[in-house]
């Protein structure tokens, strides 16, 4: 009887990812103006996740926008020292 049930609910989820994957785009029957103008739009989902994932790890989110505004401006940290034998270095 389980194996049945298992049967049913696997052939319920091949038959709808067949659905999924054979359903139109509708980015494909957009014209190019509407398409621009979605994506255009901020996403809610994805403030909603930047907030979820700040409330979560404020100082990791801090890190990485400290971290881009340094590459926005030219002055990002440049790595380890070279060592020697390296060009740049004196020894």
């Amino acid at each position: 009887m389980a194996f049945l049930l298992v049967a049913c609910i696997a052939l319920a989820l091949v038959g709808l990812l067949i659905y999924v994957l054979g359903a139109s785009d509708r980015h494909a029957q957009m014209s190019e103006e509407q398409f621009e103008e979605e994506a255009r739009r901020g996403s809610t989902l994805g403030a909603a996740m930047v907030g979820f994932d700040k409330a979560l790890r404020a100082d990791r989110v801090e890190h990485v926008l400290v971290q881009k505004k340094r590459i926005a401006k030219g002055d990002s940290p440049s790595g380890d020292a070279p060592t020697s034998g390296q060009p740049g270095n004196p020894d």
